[in-house]
């Protein structure tokens, strides 16, 4: 058996009965060979001097350049062919440096040669079965692209939303290309995501003021995201890869990150996110390991100046190689790639924290003594999880949260999280691992958004957000998914009958509910009012409504909104001017410059 690889592979071959199976020539040929016999004990294959063959099928199935094969009364069957033709093709490459070489390959390749019939038979089934292989692989990536693209059909409808006009409609810099040079130079941006701003200032030139090219580029990464997110998880080798792919594709608490134009920075980040995990993954197991790690690198940074909420990437990358590795040193050495990571995720994740402080100003944001900020990070772990196996009551602002001193029953949550992640660690290796892994990806994610440092989206008075899980859903995904195809491949057949009804109606209600919810982003008033309807306090609703009303110029409905906007977050200057202005249009003077005074 030959396999070509950088540093050779080792072959266990424990009772061959292939002989009488195999032509003559490539027995031959395999006798004559000075590394290997015809009982072939263990033997170590070095490369073949100037062999330029690929095995790719076979190559997946190597691990670290270590294979170990065990055959009893091997028959002459489908996996024995592609590693008698390595070494047919390995040959006929030394036919110019030797006669006998030459001979023997044309021997070899003769397909005349009745004793090399059955090697080109399946040869040619061996292709036939590949074609039709990567047919399903192209059918099952078309399967989720059009799913996702069907959710989000309303989408395209849909014109632009709250912070839309901020980052894109009324945004100077994506004007001119001077702008983008201070896109990049961060002096006038609220965050540092150059990579996201220079995707706006390019859809601002190619589009203008018409949203559908910004939401068509949205939804077809969130369909890019969906099929990478298959992808990592089959090269990762977990089951029901291609349910978790879909089901991420149309998850309703994906919508906001989707529809809304100005959460383009969730998409492209995952997209680069999820190609850096995926070469990183492919280190090994590629002849370039070199070239895998360096593309791995700039897909992350690539990721960090989209959205920098993806420094959690080194630390998911750690668990993945604990998972994989067979013993500590294995570990040691593979975590040792991960440091220009983390050293790219601390320098990135410093400067969103200064742009932030930078951004919010005077502005009073409310997180809570430390001790508050740990239970409320507890609660923010379970609220999200829930969100994930049940989300209804979807809404943009949710209620606000207490930052007060917690009381003692407000510890439960975070007592019973770190319970759960203890008992796992606990159980690791009785069949637990890769739950231990999925619930560590889960937490590690969400931890730059659940309240430890002050940030801007806090000034809503809420901690939670449909946005801000966008990332960690990935791993609670792909263990409800794994779970679901081990029970259905380990049940009798009604059982599972009973899974794939479910799973069908399920994928059905989520398709459902996402396209429902993405008809709420339709436009400015149809997005609030859904807000208002399921949580009134929502000061950002009124005042977006107010600002909505007043452009509108129905004065009376923007002064309702706004006057209720100022009670619930007084501070704000502007909302105070734009409450004054719509008094002085509806000539109600002395209430507007008692506004004006205020603001």
């Amino acid at each position: 058996f030959f396999l070509q690889c950088p540093h050779g592979i080792m072959i266990r071959a424990c009772q061959p009965n292939i002989e009488s199976k195999t032509p003559r020539s490539v027995r031959a040929g395999m006798m004559r060979d000075q590394h290997i016999g015809a009982t072939a004990g263990n033997a170590r294959v070095n490369r073949l001097t100037n062999s330029r063959f690929k095995l790719g099928e076979i190559a997946g199935q190597v691990n670290r350049n270590l294979a170990l094969f065990t055959i009893h009364r091997a028959e002459f069957h489908a996996q024995f062919y592609p590693l008698a033709i390595g070494f047919a093709a390995a040959v006929a490459s030394h036919a110019a440096h030797s006669h006998l070489a030459f001979t023997k390959s044309r021997e070899m390749t003769n397909r005349n040669n009745r004793a090399n019939s059955l090697i080109f038979r399946f040869m040619q089934a061996e292709l036939k079965r590949d074609e039709s292989s990567r047919w399903r692989l192209v059918a099952a990536a078309a399967i989720i692209v059009g799913a996702v693209l069907l959710v989000y059909l309303p989408a395209l409808r849909a014109g632009f939303v709250w912070d839309d006009e901020q980052l894109i409609t009324s945004n100077p810099l994506l004007r001119t290309f001077s702008g983008l040079i201070e896109i990049w130079s961060g002096g006038r941006t609220a965050d540092y995501f150059p990579i996201t701003n220079t995707a706006f200032w390019i859809e601002h030139h190619l589009f203008g003021d018409n949203p559908l090219g910004y939401h068509a580029l949205n939804i077809l990464l969130q369909a890019a995201d969906a099929v990478l997110v298959w992808l990592v998880l089959r090269r990762l080798q977990i089951p029901g890869a291609w349910f978790a792919g879909l089901i991420f594709g149309i998850h309703p608490v994906h919508v906001e990150s989707v529809a809304w134009i100005s959460e383009l920075k969730n998409v492209l980040a995952m997209f680069f996110t999820l190609l850096s995990i995926l070469c990183f993954v492919e280190i090994d197991e590629k002849p370039r390991s070199r070239t895998w790690f360096i593309l791995s690198l700039i897909f992350f940074a690539l990721a960090l100046l989209s959205k920098t909420q993806v420094v959690f990437m080194p630390m998911v990358l750690v668990l993945c190689l604990w998972w994989r590795a067979r013993d500590f040193a294995t570990l040691r050495r593979e975590a040792i790639r991960t440091w220009p990571f983390f050293v790219m995720a601390a320098v990135f994740g410093l400067i969103t924290i200064w742009f932030q402080n930078r951004g919010i100003g005077e502005e009073e944001i409310i997180i809570g003594s430390v001790a508050r900020r740990f239970v409320n990070a507890g609660m923010a772990v379970w609220w999200y999880a829930g969100k994930v196996f049940l989300p209804a009551r979807l809404m943009a602002i949710y209620p606000r949260w207490r930052f007060d001193s917690p009381d003692l029953l407000e510890w439960l949550p975070l007592i019973a999280l770190v319970l759960l992640i203890g008992l796992l660690w606990f159980f690791r290796n009785r069949g637990l691992r890769g739950v231990f892994v999925a619930a560590g990806c889960f937490v590690v994610a969400l931890l730059p958004v659940i309240g430890l440092v002050r940030m801007a989206y806090l000034r809503s008075g809420t901690l939670v957000a449909d946005h801000l899980q966008y990332f960690a859903d990935v791993s609670l995904i792909a263990l409800v998914c794994a779970g679901v195809t081990m029970l259905a491949n380990r049940g009798r057949r009604e059982l599972k009958t009973a899974i794939a009804v479910i799973s069908i109606l399920s994928i059905g209600v989520m398709g459902v509910c996402a396209w429902q919810r993405t008809q709420v982003f339709h436009d400015e008033e149809s997005l609030w009012r859904d807000n208002l309807a399921k949580n009134p306090d929502a000061w950002q609703a009124h005042a977006r409504l107010g600002q909505h009303f007043f452009r509108q110029e129905k004065y009376s409905d923007a002064i309702e909104h706004l006057r209720r906007a100022v009670e619930l977050k007084p501070e704000l200057p502007e909302d105070h001017n734009l409450l004054g202005l719509a008094y002085c249009r509806a000539e109600q003077f002395d209430q507007g410059i008692r506004e004006y005074r205020e603001a």
